[in-house]
């Protein structure tokens, strides 16, 4: 699995590269390293590749926990997400787990002293750091580490999830301190830069190990049309009805972490399989006619582009997509079905026809531009212009 992912850090990539004097960069995720994949991970593995010191913070607390989360932490298991992606990290890869309470103003002098307590073994001078999540715990974070460059990159619109209300007040404070700011969506990207009040705001969105996931294109699944796949997680923003109707004619298949809230609301008619890591989705996928990202129109998924989305386009199979208006750029090679059953009946029935060589090698010129290396390029070039290099 290594060996894949580093694909993006090839020895002609290196030399494009400038390395930081101390060569040291931290991550505040979104996610466990040992989690599902993500953005978060693939980037930490990269500047390991290339000879940083990586200090993976994993995911801390955004909301205060439910039983569910408890239960969740005291027994992992693989239908709860933990997949391990990358079993064997660097040894330049270090993960931290800072067993924080959730990030309210008034706990912070409690969290405070447990992030410094914990963070003192490592010795980390004069970082990088890449935030993902937007607490005061963050902050915190920062102000012991005395970094020499911040990052925010904004995954997530909390105007319309907010997992707490002191995230918000947390979240403008990082901003007003960050030296870069990114986002992986057009919409999260416009939301930032009106929070900052004007401060450029780069893009970083989600990308694919093209070559791994092409793998799963067979060449003949718009003659076949049988099987219907979605991956992800599973929960109230999907448009559980569509996905109904689509299983009443095909074999729907469910690959994910499902939500206790919808569990017992998803149709009998659709198959859930347990969630897998990354890198081994597509030898599944492979039996995929086409790929299904069909969610419930909303205010917070206006602003979302699924991690799994060029993901999907690699793959080579024909894209049905509803509720995510981040899919519009791209409404010439997949297919918006617009929340209707009998739209997206309409639309595999006649796939053999819009299916042409044009879609697919546009498709997959598309997917191939987001290649992890490309994605990874960029964000070193929106970085470099601010660290100080010796």
């Amino acid at each position: 699995m290594i060996n894949i992912a580093k694909n993006y850090t090839s020895q002609a990539f290196k030399q494009n590269i400038p390395l930081y004097k101390e060569k040291n960069i931290v991550f505040i995720a979104e996610l466990d390293w040992k989690g599902l994949h993500n953005q978060s991970q693939v980037m930490a593995l990269g500047f390991a590749n290339i000879g940083y010191n990586v200090f993976y913070i994993n995911r801390m607390l955004q909301r205060w926990p439910r039983i569910e989360h408890i239960i969740r932490y005291l027994k992992p298991t693989k239908e709860k997400g933990f997949v391990n992606t990358y079993p064997h990290p660097p040894k330049n890869l270090n993960t931290i787990n800072l067993r924080l309470g959730p990030p309210v103003n008034w706990l912070r002098i409690v969290n405070r002293f447990i992030i410094k307590r914990t963070l003192k073994k490592y010795k980390i001078k004069n970082p990088i750091i890449i935030v993902y999540s937007p607490t005061f715990n963050a902050i915190d974070i920062i102000n012991l580490l005395k970094p020499d460059v911040v990052s925010y990159i904004c995954y997530h619109n909390f105007n319309a999830n907010v997992s707490l209300p002191d995230v918000l007040l947390s979240e403008k404070e990082l901003i007003k301190i960050s030296d870069v700011l990114f986002a992986d969506s057009l919409y999260l990207q416009n939301r930032i830069k009106e929070i900052s009040g004007g401060k450029k705001v780069f893009r970083s969105p989600p990308g694919v190990y093209y070559k791994s996931f092409h793998r799963a294109y067979r060449g003949d699944e718009v003659n076949r049309c049988k099987n219907i796949y979605y991956y992800g997680g599973i929960g109230p923003h999907l448009d559980l009805s569509l996905y109904e109707s689509l299983a009443k004619k095909f074999n729907v298949v469910f690959i994910g972490v499902v939500d206790p809230v919808i569990r017992k609301k998803i149709p009998a008619n659709i198959e859930i399989r347990p969630p897998v890591a990354n890198l081994e989705l597509p030898k599944i996928l492979k039996d995929a006619d086409i790929l299904a990202i069909l969610y419930k129109d909303s205010s917070y998924i206006r602003g979302v582009i699924p991690a799994k989305f060029f993901e999907c386009l690699a793959t080579g199979k024909p894209l049905l997509v509803s509720g995510l208006n981040e899919a519009k750029p791209y409404l010439d090679v997949v297919y918006d079905v617009q929340g209707s059953a009998r739209k997206g009946l309409e639309v595999i029935e006649k796939l053999p026809e819009m299916e042409t060589p044009e879609r697919f090698s546009k498709r997959d010129k598309i997917s191939i531009e987001a290649d992890w290396s490309n994605r990874f390029k960029m964000f070193i070039k929106h970085l470099k212009h601010t660290v100080t290099y010796s």
